[in-house]
């Protein structure tokens, strides 16, 4: 299991001491974090023989695609004109379902998709034998406030003290201008996922941990007419949600630790300390499909979010910074972070 704890407390001096880029992180609670990811290996216990000897089989109402993938509602609006465009020049059938991750790994546990897309590293209960992880890179999650909101910018480590509740007040945060309101923060959170390591439980382990005035929300649509409609709204949403056109000008993202989201070269570097994974799927023996890897390749070789206009800071760019995978799997930051 890999965590942050050792991280925070050996580099506690050199976050004070590098400015503003990493200003805030020697304020985090690193106790209160979850791990950020959990390699391991497959647990054959979770399975039969005669289930790792089974082929895919698609269900009667999906037809006979040649590949259907099962896909978290995070990468299907990243990667879906993608895969449909190769899908095109390859003339294949591919069959993409909009979901999440937890509506994406249910199908896999019964054999009945080649690939599905996930928006955090897989937990334990995951690595089924035979399942294979390729991140395809990362993408940040900004925080947001209603657009009339004065403040610019928070600390990750403000963050953590806000859905703890240690921090209430706007006043509070050392980088905010006075709310023109002043008053009580209402943060807002999403708790998806919530036994898988990274994302939200970055900022506290578990539900438990959350303030009691914390309102949580069941979807991303919901989190954003949450944050429109309150003066003192704090949330947060991947990089994308804030551009999607509906939803253009209803709230207004924060830089994080003097960091925008849109500075690829910092989160590439792993200076914007929240983001998600972004990993698809394949297999191997009995359930492996040749076409699935073909397109594995291809997300991983010839795909270039910046020139797509995506968000996704891709898998090359954060090998090149250092940060560590097992195969094609992300499983740590650079270690000098």
């Amino acid at each position: 299991m890999t965590t942050r704890p050792w991280i925070g407390l050996f580099f506690c001096t050199f976050f004070l001491l590098s400015g503003p880029l990493l200003a805030g992180q020697s304020d985090i609670d690193f106790a209160l974090q979850g791990p950020a990811f959990e390699p391991g290996k497959p647990n054959p216990k979770l399975v039969t023989p005669e289930w790792i000897q089974k082929g895919i089989t698609h269900p009667k109402s999906e037809g006979q695609p040649d590949l259907l993938i099962e896909m978290d509602q995070n990468l299907y609006d990243a990667l879906t004109p993608i895969v449909e465009q190769y899908g095109r020049e390859q003339k294949l059938n591919i069959r993409i379902n909009r979901g999440t991750c937890g509506t994406g790994s249910g199908p896999l546990a019964k054999k009945e998709a080649d690939m599905a897309g996930f928006c955090c590293p897989p937990a334990p209960y995951d690595r089924l034998p035979g399942i294979v992880f390729h991140t395809i890179g990362i993408v940040p999650t900004v925080f947001i406030v209603h657009p009339d909101n004065p403040t610019d910018r928070v600390e990750f480590g403000e963050v953590q003290k806000i859905y703890h509740g240690t921090i209430r007040e706007w006043k509070e945060l050392s980088t905010s201008q006075a709310h023109a309101k002043n008053g009580v923060i209402k943060p807002m959170a999403r708790l998806h996922c919530e036994t898988r390591p990274g994302h939200w439980r970055d900022i506290l382990d578990n539900k438990n941990l959350f303030w009691q005035q914390t309102l949580f929300i069941t979807s991303i649509p919901d989190m954003v007419d949450a944050v429109a409609a309150n003066p003192h709204g704090f949330g947060w949403v991947s990089r994308w949600v804030v551009e999607n056109p509906a939803n253009k000008g209803r709230v207004k993202r924060l830089r994080l630790n003097g960091i925008d989201a849109d500075d690829r070269a910092a989160v590439a570097a792993g200076q914007y300390p929240y983001f998600k994974v972004m990993n698809v799927t394949t297999w191997e023996g009995a359930a492996a499909n040749p076409k699935a890897d073909q397109l594995v390749a291809y997300l991983l070789d010839r795909f270039d979010p910046a020139k797509q206009g995506s968000y996704i800071v891709h898998a090359r760019e954060l090998r090149q910074q250092g940060w560590r995978f097992d195969g094609n799997e992300l499983i740590g930051m650079p270690d000098n972070r």
